[in-house]
């Protein structure tokens, strides 16, 4: 029954966030303000690409978007320069975008990222999760030896996330499992879930045995708690969301009744 109820869970929690793209056109221009109509299973906080066709066959990405906000059929997106497009031997283009565009959402959720506290929590989600490609967490753990980072940093998500093609990063906890945008940071989906373990690999499950660690610095020092942690990484994108306020309530509650079972 126990087993029954965790598949139900994990095969449920993903399936509500898209894997493929979506696609709509612009609307509304107003300099880096788009509007478009809304294509099914959008969310806030979701990036996309700007695309500029000149024929059947041949394109061009304008830029980065991210959803800002969604009102019935109407998404607002902002505009947001992709970096990751940048060749100083190539020539650049001087186009800007016109009403007609195509936006292209969730690009790259087919891919993504898992943090987990264990190896067989790892396991149970991307072994129910075979519809998405999973990046090993051993590509992240050797790119955080290379910079020193034994404590990821949110500019490491982003720097995986670009180089890696990377659309969505999920963080398993005890009692839920968190899917972000990899670009926004932004928190799409929450989903209940049953991962009690005494187990914790830190600063995540991989195989790597060792990160290097720079002498100083942001990130250097070695992560000691996994959960607050990446929550607390999580909630600096995310202020506002009700999950994480409930979080920090908890937890300040828990440390009033830590401090006086100490006096």
């Amino acid at each position: 029954m126990r087993l029954l109820l965790l598949i139900t869970i994990f095969t449920t929690y993903l399936f509500a966030l898209t894997s493929s793209p979506l696609r709509t056109q612009i609307s509304t221009i107003n300099e880096n303000i788009l509007t478009a109509e809304t294509p099914e299973g959008a969310l806030p906080g979701m990036y996309g690409i700007l695309l500029r066709w000149f024929n059947a066959e041949h394109s061009v990405a304008l830029s980065w978007v991210e959803v800002t906000t969604i009102e019935d059929d109407v998404t607002t997106l902002k505009m947001i320069p992709n970096y990751a497009l940048e060749q100083s031997a190539l020539p650049s283009g001087t186009w800007t975008a016109q009403v007609g565009d195509e936006l292209i959402l969730g690009y790259n959720y087919q891919r993504a990222l898992l943090i987990a506290p264990n190896a067989s929590v790892y396991k149970k989600i991307t072994q129910l999760h075979s519809e998405r490609e999973w990046i090993h967490p051993d590509i992240f753990a050797t790119l955080l030896s290379f910079r020193g980072h034994p404590t990821p940093l949110r500019e490491d998500f982003a720097y995986a996330c670009t180089t890696n093609n990377i659309g969505v990063l999920t963080f398993a906890f005890e009692q839920s499992v968190l899917t972000l945008d990899c670009q926004s940071f932004k928190i799409l989906d929450n989903r209940s879930s049953t991962l009690a373990s005494s187990e914790e690999q830190l600063p995540f499950y991989s195989r790597v045995p060792h990160i290097q660690a720079n002498w100083f610095g942001k990130g250097s020092s070695r992560l000691k708690e996994y959960t607050s942690y990446y929550i607390e990484l999580i909630a600096e994108n995310n202020p506002e969301n009700a999950w994480i306020q409930a979080y920090k309530k908890q937890r300040e509650t828990d440390k009033k009744n830590d401090n006086k079972e100490d006096e």
